[in-house]
């Protein structure tokens, strides 16, 4: 990765991507396991506690950073949250933080699909859990990549594809949610690709959960 790419950290300490063109930082990833986990010993909702976090890991099991490979990494991703609550957790995290809309979503998409992959060094500062899970992740992904024979850019290396759906805001014909990404086969079998830039549409996200539905946030700084 070139010296010049810019990163800052969320408040669980993954990285986020600057990306010029959009005034933003988005997450490097999907929001994962690790960072949902931070969120509950935080945070006094009632709604958030060992039972809601049960729910989400029964659609989609965890697995620790040092069991990730390219047959299982997408359980590291956090599943099966609707939309009000990853809006939740966005506000945990801080001001400026936001799900991305359509159009933001695919602006980052765009930004990356014509990136080549490259290795990133990430800073020693970086807690060891994290720096595992995001090593394991990129030679998971990798693997997975090259045996299905798929380019290997940097739009599958933050896993916009080969990755989770992810929620983003898309108001239209009654609709305020769809979702964006591309689903590794083994992780369910959606036929669904970002390139033709419209999402998809669960017909009831306030209400579902869907085990392949992730989300990540963008920042904007104040």
């Amino acid at each position: 990765m070139s010296g010049a790419t810019l990163f800052e950290y969320d408040r669980a300490g993954f990285p986020m991507l600057w990306l010029e063109d959009l005034g933003a930082f988005v997450h490097w990833l999907p929001v994962t396991k690790i960072q949902c986990e931070h969120f509950l010993c935080d945070v006094t909702d009632s709604s958030f506690d060992a039972a809601w976090y049960d729910q989400l890991l029964a659609l989609n099991p965890r697995a620790s950073p040092k069991q990730i490979d390219e047959r299982n990494y997408w359980r590291a991703i956090v599943t099966g949250v609707q939309p009000a609550e990853a809006e939740r957790f966005a506000r945990w995290c801080g001001e400026g933080y936001s799900l991305p809309t359509l159009r933001e979503w695919c602006d980052v998409y765009a930004a990356c699909k014509e990136v080549p992959a490259q290795d990133v060094a990430w800073p020693d500062s970086l807690p060891g859990r994290v720096r595992t899970l995001l090593t394991k992740i990129d030679l998971a992904w990798r693997k997975a990549a090259a045996r299905m024979g798929t380019p290997q850019m940097r739009a599958d290396q933050m896993l916009m594809r080969l990755g989770a759906m992810e929620w983003v805001e898309d108001v239209a014909d009654g609709y305020r949610w769809g979702g964006m990404g591309q689903l590794h086969p083994d992780f369910h079998g959606l036929l669904f690709t970002p390139d033709h830039g419209r999402s998809a549409r669960p017909t009831r996200p306030e209400i579902d959960r869907l085990s392949y539905y992730g989300f990540r946030l963008l920042r904007r700084p104040q």
